[in-house]
């Protein structure tokens, strides 16, 4: 089955990395911009990522479902449906250095034609979502609208 792996150093605290992925503000401050997010004390919830005007077609995209797992500076898993199937998204956190290791993995596509272009896609695209998580957190630059 194919699988996303991405990995990127922060040169910021795990808590800030945590907080930018464990709220809805901390999303559209970066990524989307009106996605919703309620999480329970047991770090279950659900997740809505939203994008208006995603891209140069300018496309209304939705997609979201369950938080698996929210462990305090440690890691944030939810669900999606970018393919056919449902995949898992895990972003791991650990402290490295002067910042925070952040590590991403989804699972779940099956190996049908669309999804191996979903993950290729998907791959692509959280490859460039953790450029521009590092460079919010480093620096306070936004490049969403450009997307």
């Amino acid at each position: 089955m194919p699988e996303i792996n991405h990995q990127t150093y922060i040169k910021v605290s795990i808590d800030k990395v945590f907080k930018t992925l464990s709220t809805a503000e901390g999303w559209n401050a970066w990524f989307t911009n009106q996605t919703s997010l309620h999480m329970e004390q047991d770090g279950t919830g659900e997740i809505r990522l939203k994008w208006d005007g995603f891209g140069q077609e300018k496309l209304e995209l939705e997609d979201g479902g369950r938080i698996l797992r929210a462990v305090r500076d440690e890691s944030f898993v939810f669900q999606w449906s970018p393919g056919e199937l449902v995949t898992t998204v895990e972003f791991k956190l650990e402290p490295y250095q002067k910042g925070t290791l952040i590590m991403l993995k989804e699972v779940g596509y099956s190996n049908s034609d669309k999804d191996i272009k979903t993950c290729i896609n998907c791959a692509v695209g959280w490859g460039e979502a953790m450029t521009l998580l590092k460079i919010y957190l480093e620096e306070g630059v936004v490049y969403k609208e450009d997307l």
